[in-house]
């Protein structure tokens, strides 16, 4: 299993250079994100919200962030295709002007539906198809731009409990490491970073280590837009208890 990367301590957490950065997170949902969003907003950071969900719960949710972040704005576009992903990350960057950091949450549920390793392998694709993509028109938008800047993909896993779901974790690590390496290699030269967050591994769950909060997700986000995680690409990070150590 790999471990993070990134130095640990119990420093208070001050991050400056936050401030102003453009900060893009896609499928925030009521959920699951706001905790995250909120975090960069805290910061300062001028924040882009792609959401699934129009309710009005989620712009209770958005007004929230808006108090405290620099700028924020609310799209509810819905990205079910590659040409939607790619229309909206290329429209999202012109407006804003670019990305310093990009972070796209997925989540994955229905595990104790899969019969076969076909299913399990059909679940992964279409999972990791959106932040695939976005990593991709993102990355390029960045290059464009001439701007360094850091991509994270969140992958959580609605119901982690039972053998099938912790097959679908580990297959789905596997590849989500795979794809994150590639990716990373392709884009360094650019001085652009890709990380990714995945559900822990059968192993690490028989263990007892449970998937991570929010509360982890903001925390590994903000080291990696950080200075500090300015070296850091192509690592499939252990979210779990980063709240705790980087308090």
């Amino acid at each position: 299993m790999l471990m993070s990367v990134i130095a640990r301590s119990c420093e208070p957490v001050a991050l400056p250079e936050l401030k102003g950065a453009r900060v893009l997170i896609t499928g925030l949902t009521p959920a699951f994100g706001f905790d995250i969003a909120r975090a960069f907003a805290d910061h300062g950071a001028h924040l882009v919200i792609q959401s699934p969900d129009d309710s009005p719960e989620m712009t209770e949710l958005a007004a929230v962030l808006a108090e405290s972040s620099s700028e924020m704005r609310l799209f509810t576009t819905a990205l079910d295709t590659n040409e939607a992903a790619s229309r909206f990350m290329q429209s999202a960057a012109q407006d804003a002007g670019g990305f310093d950091v990009v972070v796209n949450l997925v989540t994955i549920g229905g595990a104790s539906r899969l019969e076969s390793a076909d299913d399990v392998e059909d679940m992964i694709s279409d999972a990791l198809f959106l932040p695939l993509r976005l990593t991709e028109v993102a990355a390029n938008r960045m290059r464009l731009v001439w701007a360094e800047g850091g991509i994270l993909n969140v992958v959580r896993m609605a119901d982690a409990a039972g053998g099938r779901a912790m097959m679908l974790a580990d297959m789905l690590r596997a590849e989500l490491s795979d794809l994150t390496r590639g990716l990373a290699r392709q884009w360094t030269e650019q001085g652009i970073r890709i990380n990714a967050v995945a559900p822990p591994t059968s192993i690490a769950a028989m263990g007892g280590e449970g998937q991570a909060s929010e509360a982890d997700v903001a925390a590994i986000a903000l080291q990696l837009a950080s200075r500090k995680g300015r070296s850091v690409s192509g690592h499939v990070l252990d979210a779990a208890g980063a709240a705790r150590r980087w308090c």
